[in-house]
This record gives structure tokens, C-alpha cells and sequence, in this order.
């Protein structure tokens, strides 16, 4: 158990789910369902500030959006280093940093260009 997104494939092929890059619309609608009800359940552990029902929450919504991702046939590890490669390119090479914004939003620097993820759907 290392690389999430074949540990979500193994799991979603122990469930009878599709993973062979195909879109199943029902099983992808599950998933964002999901995505939905981790969401609620985090924003309700931050309102108790319950710290591991914090955590539980972030983790499943990993598995529930790679499961999502899967769903939808696309490629997620090959999406996942497209946009990774893309974040990495907003460091500055000279200072090592990135730009924010006053509230901590990382800026897009000048000649930045957006991931392209066409090629993994």
C-alpha cells in the first residue's frame, strides 16, 4: 500500500466496481454523492474541532475522489503528476518560494501555463 491510486483500483475491483478506464455513470454519481457527504462530515468535525473525525474526513475524501476519478475512466496518477508538474512550475527557481496572495493563495507566476488533462480522460 503505497501508490493510492492502484491501492483505490484494488479496492473498487473488491467491490465489483469498474476501474478499466471506462465511464460508469452510475458508479461515478456514487462518488461524487460521496465526495458530498465527506465534505459535510469534515465541515462538521471542524464545527466540534474533532481533529481525528478531521482527519478521517480528509482521508476518505482522497479514496472518494480517486474512486470518482477511476469512475470516470481517466487516468489519475497520469492527471495527478500533469497538475503536480504544473504547481511545482509556480517556485520561483531563484528563491525557492512561491507567490501568495494576502490570504495564502498561491499566484500563478508570469509564463505560468495550465496543466493539460485532456490526454487523461
Amino acid at each position: 500500500m503505497v501508490n493510492p491510486f492502484a491501492d483505490q483500483r484494488r479496492f473498487m475491483d473488491a467491490c465489483d466496481q469498474t476501474t478499466d478506464g471506462t465511464f460508469n455513470e452510475e458508479q461515478y454519481n456514487l462518488y461524487t454523492d460521496l465526495i458530498g457527504e465527506e465534505m459535510s462530515e469534515l465541515q462538521d468535525a471542524i464545527d466540534t474541532n474533532d481533529k481525528v473525525e478531521q482527519l478521517d474526513a480528509l482521508i476518505d475524501i482522497l479514496v472518494v475522489t480517486i474512486g470518482a476519478i477511476h469512475s470516470m475512466g481517466a487516468d489519475a496518477e497520469g492527471a495527478w503528476n500533469e497538475v503536480l508538474q504544473s504547481n511545482l512550475a509556480k517556485i520561483d527557481t531563484l528563491t525557492g518560494k512561491v507567490i501568495k496572495r494576502a490570504d495564502g493563495k498561491v499566484l500563478k507566476p508570469q509564463g505560468w501555463t495550465p496543466p493539460k488533462l485532456s490526454p487523461f480522460l
